[in-house]
């Protein structure tokens, strides 16, 4: 179904796994008793969406075919990037390392072919399933060079700000390719609704003014900390403030009114419309070709967005709003009646899901987990943290933020090492920064001791203050 919009509404050591449940399931049931009942993917990995800007997390954003899908699948609801970093976060998700450990930090593709591509330092997703019999497709942005040099067989790279050619040749690709009993992996990594912001009027009539809301924690222009500089530290710069090849000509940095932002955010959510329209006809030609009902859906995006949030355009910083992105996973073989979950997840924990929802063994060197016991009780945790960090700044590796974020809470320590402590169960938009006060010390010991395991894992040297 397609909702119609209505104007005015590298191995080290390698860890065997058993086949979980849901999977041996499946391959016994008589629908799929093939002589190959692996899974198909399909992973949507959008540019720059933060977790607000999807229907189902706020009804002000009209994005009814992903919500359809995301409310019969599992939703996600503290989904965070391991970096807001376009070309890092992605490096970061197809290797399942952090960023200082993969070595792609920054927006240079160049550390990532040389590492990955040319020193075959680490396996990538697309690697490891065409190794095991799986036909694998990309289409979209890449920002890490032709996607043919690291694991994808087929695949087309565009840079158009509408997709439009991104997924007509994933279309194409569906409707001629004859897979036979060979699962298959496909990885559609739209543009959209990074800048340049240029939708057509259908989808911003959809959007009146009056109703776009400004958020408590807009500023027209950022205080002068470190926790909001995008540039080297010591600076006190930010991104994108001179963009303006956008819709209407608007910036998407400071200083801005709340007239500007309203006009951006409103050109924000119609990309995102324009997005979730050319998303359910894909949906639909999944279901149409037999290939839905066998197929592990995930939705992520790169990064978040700050939309005027703390006076800030763009991502980079650990705000909620730049490292917190929306997340969902529809599976047909899904059997749960909760459809919401609270667990902290990372965008690192993307590659083991994928390996072993396929009963393929997970190295021990990755660093995320897999959400499996999550898709089978959506009670259940996997992680005490996650963290994220933004290092690589300038192109001066280890220059920038990093965070440690809990259920509840969340540290940050700055590129001039300032420190923040943030309860986000009381405060969800970061404007009470509890560092200094003592009645928080055991919290920000513990923290502090992620922070550290956490550094040693990745073998990031900044300091603990």
């Amino acid at each position: 179904m397609i909702f119609i919009y209505i104007r005015n509404i590298h191995f080290h050591y390698v860890k065997i796994l058993h086949l979980p449940t849901c999977f041996i399931w499946l391959c016994n049931h008589s629908f799929w008793a093939k002589k190959n009942c692996k899974p198909n993917f399909v992973v949507i990995f959008t540019d720059d969406q933060t977790f607000r800007a999807i229907g189902y997390n706020n009804s002000e954003v009209l994005t009814p075919n992903l919500d359809n899908l995301a409310k019969k699948g599992l939703i996600f609801n503290k989904a965070f990037t391991s970096t807001p970093v376009c070309a890092a976060s992605r490096a970061s998700v197809f290797t399942g390392l952090y960023p200082q450990t993969n070595g792609t930090v920054a927006l240079d593709r160049n550390s990532f072919i040389k590492n990955i591509v040319n020193e075959n330092k680490f396996n990538t997703m697309a690697e490891f399933l065409q190794d095991e019999g799986y036909t694998t497709y990309f289409s979209g942005k890449s920002h890490l060079g032709n996607p043919q040099d690291y694991g994808f067989r087929f695949g087309y790279e565009s840079n158009s700000f509408n997709d439009e050619i991104a997924f007509k040749e994933m279309s194409n690709f569906i409707e001629k390719e004859d897979f036979g009993e060979q699962p298959f992996f496909i990885w559609l990594a739209p543009r959209q609704p990074h800048v340049p912001l240029k939708p057509a009027q259908q989808w911003l009539e959809l959007y009146p003014f009056e109703n776009i809301s400004i958020e408590k924690n807009f500023l027209n222009t950022p205080e002068q900390e470190s926790v909001f500089n995008q540039g080297l530290p010591g600076e006190h710069f930010y991104r994108d403030s001179d963009y303006t090849n956008n819709y209407k000509n608007l910036p998407a940095g400071p200083p801005r009114s709340t007239e500007v932002i309203t006009e951006f955010t409103k050109a924000y959510y119609a990309t995102i419309t324009h997005l979730d329209f050319q998303i359910g006809y894909f949906i639909n030609q999944l279901k149409e070709s037999g290939h839905m009902e066998n197929t592990v859906f995930i939705f992520l995006s790169d990064n978040g967005y700050l939309l005027g949030n703390h006076g800030l355009g763009n991502k980079l910083t650990m705000h909620e709003e730049s490292v917190r992105i929306p997340m969902f996973i529809y599976w047909d073989q899904l059997k749960i009646d909760v459809h919401e979950s609270e667990a902290l997840v990372s965008s690192t924990d993307v590659l083991p899901t994928i390996l072993n929802i396929a009963g393929l063994p997970i190295p021990e060197y990755l660093h995320g987990k897999s959400v499996l016991p999550i898709l089978k009780d959506p009670s259940v945790s996997i992680n005490d943290f996650i963290a994220s960090e933004s290092v690589g700044v300038g192109g001066k590796v280890g220059t920038g933020h990093r965070m440690i974020r809990s259920p509840e809470w969340k540290y940050i320590i700055t590129d001039i090492n300032d420190e923040l402590l943030f309860n986000l169960s009381d405060d969800p938009y970061e404007l009470n920064n509890l560092i200094d006060n003592d009645a928080y010390e055991s919290i920000l010991v513990k923290l502090k001791g992620y922070y550290q395991e956490w550094r040693d894992l990745v073998g990031d040297e900044k300091l603990i203050p």
